[in-house]
């Protein structure tokens, strides 16, 4: 029709940062909703860090996938959890939707358990010496379960798990709380929940 050769027609002329081509993409979804419209919508939105219609357009993409299309899916589910991460804010939605990814497509699983760590990772989280440090018990837990998927991430995954070993607790304060080397461990963060396991700085 003649929106979607307008549009065409704008992306060939390198217009696609105007209020004009934004308004002509969003016509086209709203009369011919389609994945790839909405999914279009999500980059310009995103372009220009209008963050809560760019989540918006790109769950809407994923709605509108067709059923079959698994790959496709898990590509978009695993870049809602990147936005979600790095634009949004939104950590325990992002985490979500990495481990979604992995049901969808298991070959996301080392770069989704990477995106879960570094999120896990880069945490601030209430509480007593060792609540305040678990966070980083968990996030070298999803390092470790990275490497393991995907051995070309050892590197990037060891220089995190390092890191992260420099802020777990001492083990004279761990045990003035009860927690010895070991033990499970659960760990609530910003809406994300996961069990772990104690292991301090001696």
């Amino acid at each position: 029709n003649s929106l979607s050769a307008m549009v065409k027609m704008l992306a060939k002329s390198d217009c696609t940062n105007t209020q004009l081509f934004l308004q002509t993409v969003e016509a086209l979804n709203k009369v011919d909703p389609s994945a790839s419209s909405a999914y279009y919508l999500y980059r310009l939105y995103s372009s220009r860090d209008e963050n809560a219609s760019a989540a918006a357009s790109l769950e809407n993409a994923i709605s509108l996938l067709p059923a079959d299309d698994v790959a496709t899916k898990a590509d978009y589910t695993f870049e809602l959890a990147t936005f979600y991460f790095k634009k949004a804010g939104k950590v325990a939605a992002a985490v979500e939707k990495a481990k979604e990814a992995v049901q969808l497509n298991p070959s996301f699983a080392g770069k989704a358990y990477l995106l879960i760590g570094t999120i896990w990772g880069s945490q601030k989280c209430g509480g007593d010496e060792v609540s305040s440090r678990a966070q980083f018990w968990v996030a070298t837990d999803y390092m470790q379960k990275a490497k393991n998927a995907d051995p070309s991430l050892e590197e990037e995954a060891n220089n995190q798990m390092a890191q992260y070993r420099r802020y777990f607790p001492n083990q004279a304060d761990a045990f003035m709380y009860d927690v010895i080397d070991g033990q499970s461990y659960s760990v609530n963060c910003n809406g994300m929940h996961e069990t772990t396991i104690v292991r301090t700085n001696k």
